[in-house]
């Protein structure tokens, strides 16, 4: 598990990449409860979050007083290749952050630790990321460009886009 550090507010944030199975019971919990707080409650969307493929991805978690919030997961290529560009890339998605720490820049920062992640991980390699529409704009500040038309998946308007290695 690889960790480093980072000052919110008064409290120090920690980022933690890791395989599913080195989380533990804890950090399993808060995270699952933090994707369902945003994507399932407040989104309104009701998809199947736990759609086995958590235990086979890597993990960026941000820690704040040893609690998840902020996370993303990063599906190898070839592992889900309705989701990353027919498989040739990795693939970044259920990026999410805590509503306490909107305004603070930590979806960028989590963004540059799931890149960074990415990059040691598959270097040479692109990434994908299935964005909601909505987000294109910051995604593109990180470098991705959409391609393809806008869909949608469970109900919300999503382009899929590419960052060139």
């Amino acid at each position: 598990m690889k960790v480093a550090a980072m000052s919110v507010s008064s409290s120090p944030l920690q980022w933690v990449h890791c395989a599913f199975d080195d989380m533990t019971p804890r950090l399993v919990h808060d995270l699952f409860q933090l994707r369902q707080q945003i994507f399932i409650i407040e989104q309104e969307c009701l998809f199947p979050d736990i759609d086995g493929l958590d235990p086979i991805c890597q993990h960026v978690l941000g820690l704040l007083d040893g609690r998840v919030v902020a996370a993303a997961r990063i599906v190898a290529p070839g592992i889900d290749p309705d989701h990353s560009a027919q498989g040739q890339h990795p693939a970044i998605g259920r990026v999410v952050a805590s509503p306490d720490l909107r305004g603070q820049g930590i979806g960028r920062k989590l963004m540059l630790q799931a890149i960074a992640s990415c990059e040691d991980s598959f270097a040479g390699k692109g990434i994908f990321l299935n964005a909601q529409l909505y987000l294109k704009n910051f995604y593109e500040g990180l470098g991705f460009i959409q391609f393809g038309e806008a869909f949608y998946e469970d109900g919300i308007a999503h382009i899929s886009m590419l960052r060139a290695s």
